[in-house]
């Protein structure tokens, strides 16, 4: 099977989750680790093989991310997917979160550096699987799958908000709540006839209900430009991308032999070390990729909520560059 990179997840309120909770709703705890895959991959002349990805692509020796790639060849974890293999999931792609830090520090000692699964997709059906349907074969297997915190009938904006915001799922006691919520519902398709699912980020949730949704007044002119940054631009996006980037710099040190891994190391002083190494090529990639983001995946939301404005999109650009700047404030 090819390797199959992981949907994008959007924001609840975007046009292409219209509809989604009219229904059995099931909310899942959001983790704050890198994205990663398993699949089966049968070469002719040679047999079946585990294969490792990221959300977006194959992974390989040299080419690991966050030493998800070299987890899956340990015989422990190997032999958890191949008795899924074995109880038919040959056909499956697995997705999860590798749970290594990012922006959220929060989680207990113990549940980092593990997989937790969070959806299942099945190539020959060629559709995700619900919960009910992956989770006995997986569980039985020894692998980690997150469950759902509740299901919920036709739940209102107020419940998905405060189910955000009591999300404690491998949080440590008295350190607050997790990055947010994924919301799915299995039998609803959008007018695309599409799956995707939903989520609330419990940073972006705050921001948005202290400031007056799409509207940016403050001692001048209104500007949809910078309406549009200040609506999307969000600490919670600023902070993802940034470890994002962070994660890639550090693989690509690992490969050019400039650091070496122990058991024992401090991720998050490796992470700042390599931030510092590499400041003059995060600070461009970072404002660079976030403006990237929100044309590539919010300009269909904006269209719909700003009523087909026109833009100056190098306006734009410098007003997403300017809340950057303001959420990674520490760079500059």
């Amino acid at each position: 099977m090819p390797f199959r990179k992981y949907d994008h997840v959007e924001r609840l309120g975007h046009d292409d989750v219209d509809g989604i909770t009219i229904g059995d709703v099931y909310v899942f705890p959001k983790l704050d680790g890198t994205n990663a895959s398993v699949w089966f991959k049968l070469t002719d002349g040679v047999g079946w093989h585990l294969q490792a990805g990221s959300r977006t692509r194959p992974l390989s020796i040299g080419a690991d991310n966050a030493g998800f790639l070299a987890w899956t060849e340990t015989p422990e974890a190997a032999a958890k997917f191949w008795e899924v293999f074995n109880s038919g999931g040959a056909s499956w792609t697995i997705y999860g979160e590798w749970l290594v830090p990012h922006t959220l520090k929060s989680y207990r000692e113990d549940a980092w550096r593990k997989f937790y699964v969070f959806d299942v997709y099945d190539k020959e059906k060629q559709q995700y699987l619900s919960y009910e349907q992956y989770e006995p074969t997986l569980k039985a297997a020894g692998l980690d799958v997150i469950e759902p915190l509740c299901v919920i009938t036709n739940p209102s904006d107020e419940q998905l908000a405060r189910e955000a915001l009591n999300n404690t799922y491998l949080i440590l006691d008295g350190a607050g709540c997790g990055e947010g919520i994924v919301l799915k519902n299995y039998l609803w398709t959008n007018k695309w006839d599409k799956q995707p699912w939903a989520k609330i980020v419990r940073n972006e949730f705050k921001e948005e209900s202290r400031r007056a949704f799409g509207t940016t007044v403050k001692g001048g002119e209104y500007q949809v430009e910078a309406a549009i940054a200040e609506q999307y631009v969000t600490a919670a996006l600023v902070n993802k991308v940034r470890a994002k980037i962070v994660v890639e710099l550090v693989n690509q040190d690992f490969t050019d032999g400039v650091e070496v891994v122990s058991e024992d190391q401090d991720v998050s002083k490796l992470y700042k070390r390599v931030e510092e190494r590499h400041r003059k090529q995060l600070i461009p990639r970072l404002l660079g990729t976030v403006y990237h983001d929100i044309v590539a995946e919010e300009i269909w939301g904006v269209v719909k909520e700003h009523k087909d404005p026109t833009i100056d999109f190098k306006k734009l650009k410098a007003h997403c560059i300017l809340w950057t700047k303001k959420y990674a404030g520490d760079l500059f």
